[in-house]
């Protein structure tokens, strides 16, 4: 597991370019949980970690000027990229604020949404048992994580980690490995029920640069910044002589929603 804060750092750097580089992946997979979990009208919701806003704004807009929603990100970048996504949605307030353990009241919140987060934080088992805290006694919770990627994507980055100084490391708790494992530590967190379901996301890229503008607008953006800029055209070049083309990738989310 990557340090907090160099996560914090990795997205803040980031947050200009996520999800901001003409690639289809964040939005889609944001469609996905929002839908999965159907804001009601006047609900009150909390989007931790909420990034660009991709999951934020659906979400204000789903439960109206009566519903109150609540972003925090610890990112401050990726926090005025969501404030500035929800112009206009006086509902919407979005705050410096930590996802591994959100500083509200129990029962805050109707519903909770985390959208590619989870796995980031320190303690992601203690994460969602703060959540359960923090929901209402009918609340839910969705979030979402990967279940697989193109084996290009794994493919690429240890093909970038050649040309980077010192490559990251990082690790998924195991709560992660699959559906089951991931399904039972929803419910050893306290909630009733758990649905896990799997989606396929599509994101093509114009070529090898463009995979690699976009690796670096995420959290690939730590390998990225490894990478001395002498040594970048060549691992362009590497990108390109050494993947399959076309540069067409398809991702597996899960996305879980759960009860209280």
């Amino acid at each position: 597991m990557t340090e907090p804060a160099a996560i914090v750092r990795v997205f803040d750097n980031a947050s200009e370019t996520y999800d901001n580089v003409g690639v289809e992946f964040f939005r889609p997979i944001a469609a996905e949980l929002v839908r999965a979990v159907a804001p009601q009208p006047g609900e009150r919701v909390l989007d931790a970690g909420c990034g660009s806003g991709a999951v934020l704004v659906p979400v204000a807009e789903a439960v109206g000027s009566r519903g109150q929603v609540t972003g925090i990100d610890l990112a401050p970048g990726m926090v005025a990229r969501s404030r500035a996504a929800a112009t206009g949605l006086d509902q919407v307030r979005v705050v410096l604020g930590d996802a591994q353990n959100p500083a509200y009241p129990g029962g805050s919140f109707d519903v909770i949404t985390s959208g590619l987060v989870l796995f980031f934080l320190p303690d992601p088992p203690a994460a969602l048992v703060a959540y359960r805290r923090l929901l209402q006694p009918a609340g839910r919770l969705a979030v979402s994580s990967f279940a697989q990627h193109d084996p290009r994507y794994p493919q690429a980055m240890k093909i970038l980690a050649r040309f980077a100084d010192s490559p990251p490391e990082r690790r998924n708790h195991p709560m992660f490995d699959s559906a089951e494992s991931l399904r039972a530590a929803v419910l050893a967190a306290g909630f009733a029920t758990a649905e896990v379901r799997e989606v396929e996301v599509r994101s093509a890229f114009n070529d090898a640069a463009h995979l690699y503008e976009w690796i670096g607008s995420h959290a690939g953006r730590q390998l990225v910044d490894g990478i001395p800029v002498e040594r970048r055209s060549l691992a362009i070049s590497a990108l390109a002589a050494e993947l399959d083309h076309p540069l067409d990738f398809t991702t597996r989310v899960r996305i879980v929603l759960a009860h209280c």
